[in-house]
């Protein structure tokens, strides 16, 4: 393998390896600690799957999403609901926008470092032609050599760059979305005062709904009505 392979190769197989703590370096201490968590979290995992059977299995006698929990409210009982968040995701406006900027900016950074590789391809093989053809001298080969891996490394680091801040952006909307919603379900339940209104999805740690309890569509009918009104142009 050429000089020029390896530069290349170890500039686009760098990596940073994680550190693994060892266990065995854990304090008694710790470890005592650690089994009282676990126990704890045991227990509160059997209290919520408790409350999970006894809220979302037993059947119900009539009327649906909204008015069914109230109901339930109104009688006395405990007044749960959720919201199909995969649901929520995929008809939710906001979503919908931000999915679309994160796209735009991926293809826009994406679009900057294939120009940059082609060009870099480009003067590559026209050195290369050069030297085949021997009409460059040894120094000024090595000059050109050393300012093509030069150039090389800075596509590399830039690729890496981007790639970071298009995470850091993804985990900030994520962020901004989950704020959203979850103000927008604070001022939603300041009607229906409902006890709990948790997150429903496929795939998820509630393996059964009573869809009576179902206020997915209510919810996304009203979320997308207040969002409009703050952004009219978007309809």
């Amino acid at each position: 393998m050429s000089e020029k392979s390896k530069k290349t190769k170890e500039a686009s197989d760098h990596e940073i390896q994680p550190v693994i703590l060892s266990n065995e370096s854990t304090p008694p201490r710790m470890a005592r600690s650690r089994q009282v968590l676990l126990i704890l979290n045991v227990v509160m995992l059997l209290g919520l799957v408790a409350l999970y059977i006894m809220f979302f299995t037993r059947s119900s006698s009539g009327g649906s999403g909204v008015a069914e929990s109230v109901r339930k409210i109104n009688s006395g009982s405990l007044g749960i609901a959720y919201v199909n968040s995969d649901s929520i995701l995929f008809n939710y406006a906001l979503v919908k926008k931000m999915r679309g900027d994160l796209t735009a900016k991926s293809s826009r950074l994406e679009a900057e470092i294939a120009a940059k590789q082609k060009a870099y391809e480009k003067d590559a093989a026209y050195f290369q032609e050069q030297v085949n053809k021997k009409s460059i001298s040894e120094q000024s080969a090595q000059e050109v050599y050393q300012s093509l891996m030069k150039e090389q490394q800075k596509i590399v680091d830039l690729r890496d760059r981007y790639s970071a801040d298009l995470q850091q952006h993804e985990f900030n909307l994520n962020l901004m979305l989950l704020d959203s919603v979850t103000n927008f379900l604070k001022r939603y339940n300041a009607k229906y005062k409902f006890d709990y209104i948790l997150g429903y999805n496929k795939g998820g740690n509630i393996y059964l709904a009573n869809d009576t309890l179902d206020i997915t569509k209510d919810v996304i009918r009203e979320i997308n009505k207040e969002y409009f009104a703050k952004h009219p142009d978007e309809k």
